[in-house]
């Protein structure tokens, strides 16, 4: 059994039935339009939404849950692109984005990997490995009103 995989250009709402499972490539084409995906209500189904960067995008990726309700917890690790640094960020109480900007925030190497579950109502962790330039910054923040 081989997972099908997804390839997202253009922003567009994620369903549990389209895109569960699946490898999703974060793929915007000339790498410099904004690209907001939006995950379906969290409601501990145990869907997984691995996403992965094929094509850096210095206009941002940017990965927001339903609703006002639901969250995004967990961390992320952050390697700069052209040093031996590594940071690790972590989700805040009300974190229900992920901005990958292509510089600081991540999304800079094709194959950076971030991964959301659905493990409860209202609830998403997050888990990932990615790339930054220039001084690391979170890629989580609370924009969903």
């Amino acid at each position: 059994f081989r997972p099908a995989m997804h390839t997202f250009v253009a922003t567009d709402a994620i369903t549990s039935v389209e895109h569960a499972g699946r490898t999703l490539l974060l793929g915007e084409v000339g790498g410099n339009a904004l690209v907001t995906l939006t995950l379906p209500a969290a409601t501990g189904s145990g869907d997984i939404y691995k996403f992965i960067i094929s094509v850096v995008n210095t206009s941002n990726y940017v990965i927001k849950v339903a609703d006002a309700t639901d969250t995004i917890d967990g961390s992320v690790i952050l390697h700069q692109d052209s040093a031996n640094t590594v940071v690790s960020f972590n989700t805040a109480a009300d974190s229900d984005t992920i901005t990958l900007n292509g510089t600081t925030t991540g999304g800079v190497s094709i194959g950076d990997e971030l991964t959301l579950v659905d493990i409860a109502t209202n609830q998403y962790a997050v888990k990932g490995v990615l790339t930054a330039s220039g001084a690391e910054a979170t890629p989580f923040s609370a924009t969903v009103s």
